[in-house]
């Protein structure tokens, strides 16, 4: 699928965030290094965003290191942060030129010093840019993020006995300042998500592809955004409640 339908246009995700998954298998396919896969899943990385933009989606998050990927070989995860370190310094310019904001979630202080700074350094010098948004999850882990965003929530409210409404509480996570995403994508065909916005999905619709990472094309985007284009959202309500024609007096 190359375009959208005039129809699927008008119905597009606001939010998009993608689990991308499958750099080691498709490297390995190949016989080549799991890093060579990583290298290949970053460059992926720029199609998609400037597929999001070509369609007009504000805001992407991406997956990118998880605190259970702590867990992997000291070579692998030194080479991931490099790896972060020369995506960031590529695109710093376009960022600025095309209006894109970088934030990150997730515990930065779980970084190697030299990629912290430039995850820090970037999200600052784009702090101004409004056209689009970028959010990459660092270290970052869903469960992790509750716990953290509960001890701040106590901290203001020690004397507040009662449950929090959700609209009280979710700004104290690390998303506090995005929409919900709309859709969450994960690639490698794997049906799970991870401890991966466990809470701020809780309406997402999920797509799954069987592509690995590196494979996820504009082709494959644009499927996805068109197949939850053609989905209905309920939001717990019928889809007879939804379509009723509202009676104007």
């Amino acid at each position: 699928m190359n375009q959208l339908s005039p129809e699927e246009k008008n119905n597009l995700p606001r939010h998009v965030a993608l689990i991308m998954d499958g750099n080691g298998r498709w490297a390995k396919s190949r016989r080549m290094p799991r890093l060579f896969g990583h290298r290949k899943g970053v460059e992926n990385v720029r199609s998609v965003v400037n597929t999001a933009k070509e369609v007009g989606v504000p805001y992407i998050t991406l997956y990118a290191f998880s605190t259970e990927n702590q867990n992997r070989p000291r070579e692998e995860k030194s080479g991931l942060m490099k790896l972060l370190e020369e995506f960031l310094k590529k695109e710093i310019r376009s960022m600025m030129e095309d209006g894109i904001r970088l934030r990150a979630i997730g515990d930065l202080s779980g970084l190697p010093d030299f990629a912290r700074d430039i995850v820090e350094n970037t999200i600052e010098q784009t702090k101004g840019n409004k056209n689009w948004n970028l959010t990459l999850a660092l270290n970052y882990g869903s469960r992790q993020e509750v716990l953290r965003a509960i001890a701040r929530y106590n901290r203001d409210h020690s004397s507040t006995p009662h449950l929090p409404k959700w609209d009280d509480f979710s700004p104290y996570l690390e998303t506090g300042d995005l929409p919900d995403p709309d859709l969450i994508i994960r690639t490698s065909g794997e049906f799970r998500l991870s401890n991966f916005l466990l809470l701020q999905a809780a309406y997402a619709e999920i797509f799954v592809s069987p592509l690995h990472w590196p494979d996820f094309d504009r082709n494959a985007f644009i499927e996805a955004l068109a197949n939850y284009a053609r989905r209905e959202r309920r939001f717990g309500k019928t889809s007879e409640q939804i379509h009723q024609p509202i009676h104007t007096s």
